[in-house]
């Protein structure tokens, strides 16, 4: 069902790419002597791309929510960190002042990267 969806919506956007142009001007009242693919059949053909892509894409992501949904779900963290005898352990760190300071750490690089 999902490649199903996927495939009409990538049918609706073929179509869509061919007549926006031509709905646009359409939509903008631009005459049809100037821009002859400036029609009330591609509007229409647009429009109706436009519905079928909104529908596929809401079921691909209906779907997608459902999948998500089924997974089970991971008990406690598995995050991995290097302690100070430089052994890889996932056992929590329960100190505030080191919580405080790795997030103000990630901070900071994240700061730096731009985000």
């Amino acid at each position: 069902m999902m490649r199903d969806a996927g495939n009409r919506m990538d049918t609706a956007s073929e179509i869509m790419q061919r007549t926006a142009h031509g709905a646009t001007q359409y939509n903008q009242r631009m005459p049809e002597s100037v821009f002859p693919e400036a029609t009330k059949a591609n509007y229409d053909k647009y429009r109706a791309a436009s519905k079928a892509f909104r529908t596929a894409r809401a079921q691909r992501d209906r779907i997608s929510d459902e999948q998500i949904r089924r997974q089970p779900k991971s008990s406690g963290t598995s995050h991995a960190f290097v302690n100070s005898f430089g052994e890889a352990t996932t056992r929590e760190i329960t100190n505030q002042n080191y919580q405080r300071s790795q997030k103000s750490l990630s901070k900071s690089v994240l700061r730096n990267m731009g985000y």
